[in-house]
Formats: C-alpha cells, structure tokens, sequence
C-alpha cells in the first residue's frame, strides 16, 4: 500500500512506525526541516522537505495513485487543501485529514475529506458514549480479570424487558445471581420476568461480556 504522510511531528513518528514494513510504500513530506531530519534519523526512511500544500511538492514526492494521505499539520486549513490538492491532482484514492477544532469535522466530510479526525470530539463522543454505558453497564472483575460480576439495568426499550431468564437463555454464559426491583433484592428463578429499572446482577467470565452485553442492550423490533 503507497501512503503518504504529510506534516505533524511525534503524530508522523508514530503513523510511520506502524506502517514502515515492506507491505507498504511510505513517502513522507514534512514543511519543518527539523522535523524531517528527526523523522529521518529515527525512523532510518528519506524525508522530504516540502509543503503539503503546494502542488509542486507534492509532485517531487511522487504521491501519485497513492492508497492514503494522512494531513497532520496543526493548522485545520493546511490540512484541508493538502487533502483537497491530493485527491484532485495527484488521484490519491483516500485522504485523512486532523482537524484541532472539532466543528471543522462535519464541515471538511461535506467539503469532500474522506475521514476527518479530531482528538477533542473523539473525546467528547467517548466520554458521552461512555457516560451511557455506565448508566447501563457495571462491572466488577475478580480473580485477575477471570470472573466478572456484571450489573447490568434494563430499560423499557430492551429485547429482555418483559422476558422470563429461561427465555433469554443465558445459563450457559452466565449465573443470574440476583435481580434488584425497587430497591428490593430478588432471588430469581427461570420463572423470573425482568421489568423496566429492573438491575441484574451476573457472574461470567472474561470471555462472555461483550455476548452479554450485547443481548441485554439489544432493543425490540
């Protein structure tokens, strides 16, 4: 795969050193000549001093019918054209562009940047997804990770909601230990319906979480 990495320092470092192996052809632009000799030196690849931007840089590091282009200058504009100047000249098939201010992450996706990044709406999106998750998923491992004691809410929305346990059919992945009704601890049997704000608590192991999780958050049809 041909892939081009323009501008960015510690960034381009890490990017090149995933993908410096002989699958790959990497060709890397920087417009700092320090930077170029860092990544030079540390990375024991050729550097080019140019700007991403200018259309006569980007031809002297032979980007041509690159596989991907990955802009990561800090300034948002630099990275949007030398996107831009890579897919409309150069026939770049992918470009990926970082942006330091997230508003700029809809607006280069609608102005044709293929994937656009920024690290603060990442953030933003993870603690909000996060935030979610946790209102509906407690965990607590024990035994180096190889139990999981999992508190798991169930809400009206939820395929599980009015179901008995023997209907869900988890006793092969997990011990249903207890249900939590209004506050009030139940010892559940297969018979058990769960209700909406009912919390279950199971025992499973490391292996079946994720199955686990994804059958008490599946929603009803």
């Amino acid at each position: 795969m041909k892939i081009v990495i323009a501008d960015g320092s510690h960034q381009a470092d890490y990017i090149i050193g995933m993908y410096n192996n002989r699958e790959n052809e990497l060709i890397v632009i920087n417009s700092t000549l320090s930077v170029c000799k860092y990544l030079s030196a540390k990375n024991g690849i050729s550097v080019l001093h140019g700007k991403p931007t200018k259309e006569s840089d980007l031809f002297d590091a032979g980007i041509d019918n690159a596989d991907l282009f990955i802009a990561l200058s800090e300034n948002d504009v630099d990275n949007y054209v030398a996107c831009k100047t890579a897919k409309k000249l150069f026939n770049v098939r992918r470009c990926i562009a970082t942006v330091i201010n997230p508003k700029n992450v809809d607006l280069f996706k609608q102005l044709g940047v293929d994937s656009v990044i920024s690290s603060t709406y990442l953030l933003g999106e993870q603690i909000k997804n996060t935030s979610h998750i946790e209102n509906l998923i407690n965990t607590l491992s024990l035994e180096d990770n190889k139990i999981n004691i999992m508190e798991i809410l169930v809400r009206e929305e939820n395929e599980v909601c009015g179901k008995t346990l023997k209907d869900i059919r988890v006793s092969d992945i997990a011990s249903v230990s207890s249900v939590i009704r209004h506050g009030q601890p139940l010892i559940p049997n297969g018979d058990t319906m769960l209700e909406a704000g009912d919390k279950v608590l199971l025992v499973t192991t490391k292996e079946h979480y994720d199955e686990l999780a994804e059958i008490f958050q599946r929603k009803k049809a």
